[in-house]
């Protein structure tokens, strides 16, 4: 004797045809937004301090967002309407300390920060597109 259990798939697949796309494209933006948020804060802690107005600038541009089938995050340091409570002046110097110049070392902090946070991109990925698909 031979039995059958038979499932119309279907109508399942139909949903996860719809639902799928969006959640991950969800998670995704969601898992690069967190990213952002570590990475702005590990750049605070890299950069060096002498007024504190450097490290006041640092900031996570605008959410994440798509980009040229790009999912993409930026964390951003000077301007911002920040000042050097020293001279007065904007903070125009952030690319300057990064990459250094002629007469001053590089002091590296922006990348080295958004390296570290970017290795954490799959795992809150994951995470975030787990919790969707409860």
């Amino acid at each position: 004797m031979k039995g059958e259990i038979v499932w119309d798939t279907s109508e399942f697949r139909r949903c996860m045809a719809q639902a799928l796309p969006q959640a991950i494209e969800e998670s995704a933006l969601e898992a690069l937004d967190k990213a952002g948020d570590d990475g702005e804060n590990r750049a605070k802690q890299l950069a060096p301090v002498d007024t504190g107005a450097l490290r006041e600038s640092v900031r996570k541009e605008h959410g994440a967002h798509v980009e040229d089938d790009e999912y993409v995050v930026g964390v951003t340091a000077g301007g911002g309407g920040v000042r050097n409570p020293r001279t007065g002046r904007a903070v125009d110097y952030a690319a300057y300390v990064e990459y250094g110049t002629s007469g001053q070392r590089a002091q590296p902090y922006i990348r080295p920060g958004l390296r570290e946070t970017a290795r954490k991109v799959p795992r809150y990925f994951l995470e975030a597109l787990e919790r969707r698909l409860r």
